[in-house]
């Protein structure tokens, strides 16, 4: 049989959340939480070959997860906030001209 209820609707799913966005929304923290895991396991590789103490390497790698992780999310965040101020901006400049070209046309039409 087939359940008619659910058929045609999505199902809406609650995510996780930073500071009201939802993290899967931003690729970018995406991209950090990626990054971070990456770097840490290219370190705690490296120091383990360069050392061979397992339990230091994992220490290490770990840091080193935490610092790129914070830094990359931050600098993510920074940038998006950036990018929003900039297309408000963006919004009331285009907002302002088109105010300001519907004047001078009804002062043109008025003349």
């Amino acid at each position: 049989m087939v359940d008619i209820e659910h058929s045609g609707k999505e199902e809406h799913r609650q995510s996780f959340t930073i500071f009201g966005e939802p993290v899967i929304k931003t690729k970018c923290q995406r991209n950090a939480f990626i990054t971070a895991i990456t770097g840490g396991i290219i370190c705690g590789l490296i120091s383990f070959l360069i050392t061979s103490n397992s339990r230091k390497s994992t220490r290490i790698g770990m840091a080193s997860y935490g610092v790129i992780g914070i830094s990359y999310a931050i600098y993510c965040a920074v940038d998006e906030i950036n990018t929003r101020n900039e297309i408000k901006k963006l919004r009331h400049l285009m907002y302002e001209t088109s105010k300001s070209d519907n004047t001078s046309n009804k002062k043109l039409v008025d003349a």
